[in-house]
């Protein structure tokens, strides 16, 4: 940035806008009077106007003050806003400011009061060129000034300058070249940097991804095997379901059947007990009828055994008559019934029990089937969660892969842009080297000529003077100094 300001001052300085008078006007100021030369030199730049003054006071006064008026020139540029260095003289404004930056004590006024009585200037004046301030500031004679030689030593102070301009001309190119250049190539390999790390993390983020897809695709598989494990499983509880449906439809069947046939026999065994009933009471009788009978039959065999003739005889008669009843017919019809009521019980309870075993089957495969179903629908729920993950990875996986890729051409032009700026650092390295030769040769230039006598000294120290601030920006191992 200094570079760049500075080689635009000293091209400007150089070379005025046209509405000035021009610089390069030889070593004799026009004008029929000194008054008109010195009006004259006011209108040149800053610049000029301190290098005609160290010219003609070289010996008295320019060489012990170039610094001050150097610091005077650049310090007028600074505060001329609208003009810079094309400036030729700055307003009262202007001036009281450049005059409180050096600590002057002499005012404007002064300036003017001493001016006039040297006949300098007229009674209006607005304006302060820097001439005018040297002329009050050092009590320098100025008709001397504007007459003063300005060297015979023109042609050779023109090709100084013109080597300082274009020594000056390529060291600004070659430092901006090379700034630019460096700027390039930190950007270049911050930009290759970050493209690397992105490509590593992306690369690490794809085979995250190919980890995580592997994985999807595998609990897919196994989400697949489960559901055929489960669909086979649901085919063969579906299977046994409708088996145990149609057992049930035939236990219900067997159930109902047996409900009727249940009613039936429960009807019968009403019908069995009243007949019961009856017997029970037949029995009774029968067994009441048969204690008599044996309770007659023991007596009568008692009396056949005692008592007199007749009377046993008697007896005997009775007892064969009594012996002679058969009993059998009520006891074998008793024997029947109890059968066919306990008969009646074990189909009674034989159905009942069947109806039983035919629900509690029916009602177990209809828990088999909805456990089958529900444990088909995980399976399916799981193979479909599997396939939206697999679907997710592959995705994941092309994104990842995707970025690796963007990121490898992106390292690749960062590599690329790298190369370009190293290659355009080594160009402006080379410009650098010649501008520094360039220096170096008008440095020795205006060494050669500043130990000739009769030379205009201030013109070729001003010369030496921008040589030396252009040598603020080399390098010090190349001829450069310290700033």
């Amino acid at each position: 940035g200094h570079v760049v300001l500075w080689h635009t001052f000293l091209q400007t300085t150089q070379s005025p806008p046209q509405n000035n008078m021009a610089d390069n006007t030889g070593n004799v100021l026009p004008g029929a009077t000194d008054f008109d030369k010195l009006e004259y030199l006011c209108q040149r730049t800053y610049k000029a106007q301190a290098v005609w003054f160290l010219n003609a006071f070289w010996d008295t006064i320019g060489e012990r003050e170039a610094e001050n008026l150097w610091n005077y020139v650049h310090k007028a540029v600074e505060i001329d806003l609208d003009h810079r260095e094309a400036g030729t003289h700055l307003n009262e404004m202007e001036a009281h400011r450049l005059l409180e930056s050096f600590d002057e004590t002499m005012t404007v006024r002064e300036m003017r009061t001493y001016l006039r009585q040297h006949g300098a200037i007229g009674e209006r004046v607005k304006n302060v060129p820097l001439v005018h301030w040297w002329i009050a500031k050092y009590k320098v004679d100025w008709a001397k000034m504007v007459n003063a030689s300005q060297g015979d030593n023109r042609e050779a102070i023109e090709k100084a300058q013109a080597m300082l301009e274009s020594a000056q001309a390529a060291l600004n190119e070659a430092t901006a070249r090379a700034n630019e250049a460096a700027n390039a190539l930190r950007q270049a390999i911050a930009a290759e940097d970050a493209a690397k790390a992105r490509e590593a993390e992306a690369k690490a983020a794809e085979a995250a991804a190919v980890a995580r897809e592997d994985s999807a695709k595998s609990a897919e598989a196994a989400a697949v095997s489960r559901e055929q494990a489960a669909k086979s499983a649901e085919a063969a509880a579906k299977a046994a379901e409708e088996q145990a449906h149609a057992r049930a439809e035939a236990a219900k069947a067997s159930e109902e059947a047996a409900h009727t046939r249940k009613e039936e026999l429960a009807a019968k065994e009403i019908e069995l007990e009243a007949a019961q009933a009856e017997l029970e009471a037949a029995l009774a009788e029968l067994k009441a009828q048969e204690d008599a009978y044996n309770a007659k039959t023991a007596e009568l065999t008692k009396k056949s055994e005692e008592g007199g003739v007749v009377s046993r005889n008697r007896a005997k008669n009775e007892l064969a008559q009594h012996l002679a009843e058969d009993p059998l017919p009520l006891r074998r019809a008793k024997i029947t019934m109890e059968a066919a009521v306990k008969k009646a019980d074990r189909a009674r309870n034989a159905v009942a029990t069947a109806r039983v075993d035919a629900e509690a089957a029916a009602e177990q495969a209809s828990k088999d089937r909805a456990a089958a179903e529900q444990a088909a629908a995980e399976a399916t729920s799981a193979r479909q969660a599997a396939e939206q993950s697999r679907a997710a990875a592959e995705k994941a996986r092309a994104e990842a892969t995707a970025a690796r890729q963007a990121a490898e051409q992106s390292r690749a032009a960062a590599e690329q842009a790298r190369a370009h700026s190293e290659q355009a650092k080594a160009a402006a390295d080379a410009a650098r080297e010649e501008a520094e030769r360039q220096v170096a040769a008008a440095e020795e230039f205006l060494h050669e000529e500043m130990s000739k006598p009769g030379q205009a000294y201030g013109a070729l120290w001003w010369i030496e003077r921008e040589l030396f601030e252009a040598k603020k920006y080399m390098p010090t191992s190349k001829g450069g100094i310290a700033k």
